[in-house]
């Protein structure tokens, strides 16, 4: 009786269980605009020929973010367009919207469907190509989207090397870092570059000696056999088990 007695006090003076707090499961209907400005150049001949032609993604660097898309004329393919270089490809140049995080890569993305959709892509001949921060976005686009990029080539830049293993097996790789570089340190590039050798991916290195950040987008896309190399490179579809 004793006990009984002791047991009832006892949970009184607990009182009553707690209420479990209910979760319940929700869908958002909330959508993220994609409202980049951007530049878009086509190659010579692309308004009387009926093929199509192999894109690139230009990603520039940390200084020309913002709402400026003038800004992005000042270097790397754009500047070159500008200049009158002929550049066999289409030529899509998103620009940041920030002008201190890293690209929206969802944004540039949705964007890139659109001028695919609106213009004569081949979509096994398309290419990122980034620099410094643009690179950042290189690498986790070939990450996030392997089934849109052929070719890979970030330009003094780094990444999240245990994603690696998302890309690709068709992709290529072309890395560029410059010995000088006191924003981006080398080890950034060449840690990514030896997971991707790891992986078995089809990566080359090259390293600029004496090549400061400022310097080594200019020296990569000068670089001999670049242009060939990007125009080479096919996302092949695995045959069929």
């Amino acid at each position: 009786m004793t006990r009984i007695s002791l047991a009832i006090g006892a949970c009184l003076a607990l009182g009553p269980a707690p209420v479990m707090a209910e979760q319940k499961a929700m869908t958002a209907e909330a959508r993220i605009p994609a409202d980049l400005h951007y530049l878009l150049s086509t190659p010579r001949g692309y308004e009387t020929s009926g093929e199509t032609y192999p894109l690139i993604v230009w990603l520039h660097g940390g200084d020309q973010g913002g709402s400026d898309i003038d800004k992005v004329r000042s270097s790397g393919l754009p500047a070159l367009i500008d200049g009158g270089r002929d550049i066999p490809f289409i030529v899509f140049s998103p620009q940041n919207p920030s002008e201190e995080l890293l690209y929206p890569i969802e944004k540039v993305k949705a964007v890139l469907d659109e001028v695919m959709a609106r213009y004569r892509v081949d979509p096994s001949r398309v290419s990122v190509v980034g620099y410094s921060r643009g690179a950042f976005g290189a690498w986790a686009m070939a990450e996030q989207y392997p089934e849109t990029f052929a070719a890979v080539v970030p330009i003094a830049g780094g990444g999240n090397r245990h994603y690696l293993n998302r890309t690709s097996e068709n992709a290529a790789f072309w890395v560029f870092h410059g010995t000088d570089d006191d924003v981006i340190p080398l080890s950034d590039s060449v840690v990514l570059y030896e997971r991707l050798k790891t992986l078995k991916r089809d990566a080359r290195l090259t390293v600029f000696e004496n090549t400061s950040h400022q310097a080594v987008e200019a020296a990569a896309l000068d670089e001999t056999g670049l242009w060939d190399w990007l125009l080479k490179q096919r996302l092949a579809s695995k045959p069929a088990p």
